[in-house]
């Protein structure tokens, strides 16, 4: 970004994010501990509600026609994210866009709804991330354990909810699946502007401002189709419900989640970037002479 160019409203947004990252992350830590210690049980049930349908879900359709019209709205939803993602973030936005996708619904698969599982499900994702932060090299490591520290706020935040539109377990499955690919889009969005030379902050900025109109097309798109197809009358109050969660989910992500993405170790990857581009200069450089 030219030292002349004027920042726009949206950056100066996210630049405020990343400036008061701090207390969204006490915030989120404080609200995360009330909702576990006041509401687990109904916290894990949406993972395990959420599996148990997709299972079912699977083995009743017989082809891709019996499949559109059992659930056309979300996958008309998720094609326009996966669209959105490519026009938006690029080969690198849209094709980790699609692979998280991919992983979350794979997941929930596996889980399958048992009770037992859940914790492993968790366990393993947590621990995965963490590993991946510790050692990391590629950008998406830097999203996935401050993504599964936030992920436990929105789902605090969907049990807290009282006015549900829909299924409370579709509503957690929808949005956290947009999360997630949103999550790991942005991250491989800002590891090219990393490369590219960006500092760590610019390159979030950057990334988060490519990333802001697909996540919020995305979540209006799926809790649009949650309230057309879960609802019997579509009236005010589930409109006016719909309109809360979809502003406090965008919340989430780009206050909560992204301010979180900031303290994870981008700086090895813009060192491990650089090191590449200065070891292809000398080689260039040997060949010329």
């Amino acid at each position: 970004m030219e030292l002349r160019e004027k920042p726009g409203k949206v950056q100066k947004l996210l630049e405020l994010s990343l400036r008061f990252r701090l207390i969204f992350v006490l915030l989120m830590i404080g609200f995360s501990v009330a909702f576990v210690t006041t509401g687990w049980q109904q916290m894990a049930s949406f993972p395990l509600g959420a599996s148990e349908a997709l299972g079912m879900w699977i083995s009743r359709f017989t082809n891709v026609v019996s499949a559109w019209h059992s659930s056309q709205y979300i996958l008309v939803a998720a094609l326009s994210m996966i669209v959105l993602y490519f026009v938006f973030g690029g080969m690198r936005g849209g094709f980790g866009g699609l692979f998280a996708l991919a992983a979350f619904v794979g997941a929930l698969f596996a889980l399958g709804g048992d009770e037992d599982m859940l914790f492993v499900f968790f366990a393993v994702f947590a621990g995965l991330a963490l590993l991946l932060v510790l050692f990391v090299k590629w950008s998406v490591a830097c999203a996935l354990f401050p993504f599964a520290l936030s992920w436990v706020l929105l789902t605090g935040f969907l049990a807290w909810f009282p006015l549900m539109v829909g299924k409370a377990w579709l509503m957690w499955a929808v949005l956290s699946a947009i999360a997630f690919s949103g999550v790991v889009a942005c991250a491989m969005v800002a590891g090219k502007e990393l490369g590219e030379g960006s500092p760590q902050a610019g390159a979030l900025v950057k990334a988060g401002k490519r990333m802001l109109a697909p996540v919020m097309i995305a979540s209006l798109l799926a809790l649009s189709a949650l309230v057309v197809d879960m609802s019997v009358v579509v009236d005010w109050r589930r409109i006016g419900c719909a309109a809360i969660i979809w502003a406090a989910f965008n919340v989430w992500f780009f206050g909560f989640t992204f301010g979180t993405m900031s303290f994870a170790p981008w700086e090895r990857i813009r060192a491990g970037s650089r090191r590449v581009k200065m070891s292809d200069k000398k080689k260039g450089s040997s060949k010329k002479r």
